[in-house]
């Protein structure tokens, strides 16, 4: 099983790990890795992998197939069983983080306030996307969460992350923000915890305190048929 160091630390920005296999020379399979798969909504990370002999690869896309997190390397080369640094493209991961935990925010906001969960969310370094389960087109009601949100991020509430059995998390049905509900194949589930606010299950990275994030900036709102609403909005 593959470590993902990520989630127990979204600041690690370098690591050594070993190749564990290769697969068409370029799709690689570590023991360690810190470079997060695309899901969730999320975009992937990018970086560069550094063997013994300086040889550099740089990682182009990070996905999970089959439960593993395959690196996409853009040459061939890499060996099984070399032994390898890695580096993350921190601004980007960094952006990516700001802006996941601004979702949470936003979504906690969103939940508490009108009862509202999200159906969908797609998470870039230009903006993001968050689909609503809102029966009627009400622009205000997004306007008035986003400044609250804003509100919220401006008291600096630590960001803690911990864990529960699901036995133990089921008990909490708000911990899911997400219309589908729990996921079926996790036991322990990882809670991103925003003190004082709002606890979410989560496997993602975030920042540590809410001033990380900056301001939330609204952008678009669309309506995209029943119970299906889009929102845009930014970081800055």
């Amino acid at each position: 099983m593959v470590k993902a160091l990520y989630m127990d630390d979204s600041y690690l920005r370098e690591w050594d790990a070993v190749v564990e296999s290769v697969s068409q020379k370029k799709f690689i399979i570590l023991d360690k890795t810190a470079f997060f798969p695309k899901g969730g909504g999320v975009e992937y990370d990018i970086g560069t992998i550094t063997t013994e002999d300086k040889q550099v690869f740089n990682v182009v896309y990070t996905g999970k197939f089959s439960g593993k997190i395959s690196h996409e390397v853009e040459k061939a080369g890499l060996q099984e069983g070399d032994k390898v640094h890695c580096l993350l493209d921190w601004e980007r991961r960094y952006l990516l983080m700001r802006y996941h935990t601004a979702t949470h925010v936003l979504s906690g906001v969103l939940f508490k306030d009108y009862n509202l969960k999200v159906t969908g969310n797609q998470l870039t370094t230009d903006k993001a996307r968050v689909d609503l389960n809102m029966a009627e087109m009400d622009v205000n009601i997004i306007i008035k969460s986003i400044e609250k949100s804003n509100e919220i991020i401006e008291k600096k509430l630590p960001v803690d992350i911990f864990y529960k059995s699901r036995e133990e998390a089921e008990k909490e049905p708000d911990l899911f923000k997400l219309a589908i509900g729990f996921p079926h194949d996790i036991d322990n589930l990882r809670i991103v915890d925003i003190k004082g606010f709002d606890k979410q299950a989560d496997g993602g990275c975030h920042v540590k305190n809410l001033k990380e994030i900056g301001t939330i900036i609204f952008k678009d709102f669309i309506n995209k048929g029943k119970n299906f609403k889009r929102v845009y909005f930014t970081i800055e």
